[in-house]
């Protein structure tokens, strides 16, 4: 199975996340961007609003998202969604075969309809590698 792992990132803890998958699953990864200014506390309230209003942004991804079976796609949460970068993603590829994983300080994605699996790294139950190793057992238990 030829996996990728795409993610979007405003703090660097989903580019950390990305790299432990990747390296696990030794795979590709793939940044999405949204050319925003997202940093700070101004950044994090933009960021919320964006989320819960359904703003649209521009995105681009760092290399082409092609010649996969499956992809890993890893999101901060905000405000109790996918970031805005991610939503557009997410429309660009069948989503029975996106493994989507949430970073969060506290909380869970509510509204996951239709992808492979939905993984939740919360930031105070300290669960990342256990997350992680999780979704890479059954990834690679898939594999064959």
């Amino acid at each position: 199975m030829n996996y990728k792992v795409v993610y979007f990132t405003r703090t660097g803890n989903c580019k950390r996340i990305a790299e432990k998958i990747s390296k696990r699953l030794e795979c590709e990864m793939i940044e999405v961007t949204d050319n925003k200014k997202w940093t700070g506390f101004s950044g994090f309230m933009r960021g919320g609003y964006y989320s819960s209003m359904n703003r649209k942004v521009e995105i681009e991804t760092s290399k082409k998202v092609e010649g996969y079976d499956e992809l890993v796609v890893i999101s901060p949460l905000w405000a109790a969604g996918i970031t805005p970068a991610i939503k557009k993603f997410l429309l660009t590829v069948p989503s029975d075969k996106v493994n989507l994983v949430i970073s969060s300080s506290g909380s869970i994605l509510k509204k996951a309809k239709d992808y492979k699996s939905v993984s939740n790294i919360i930031e105070n139950k300290n669960n990342e590698d256990e997350v992680i190793e999780n979704l890479v057992k059954t990834l690679l238990n898939n594999k064959g």
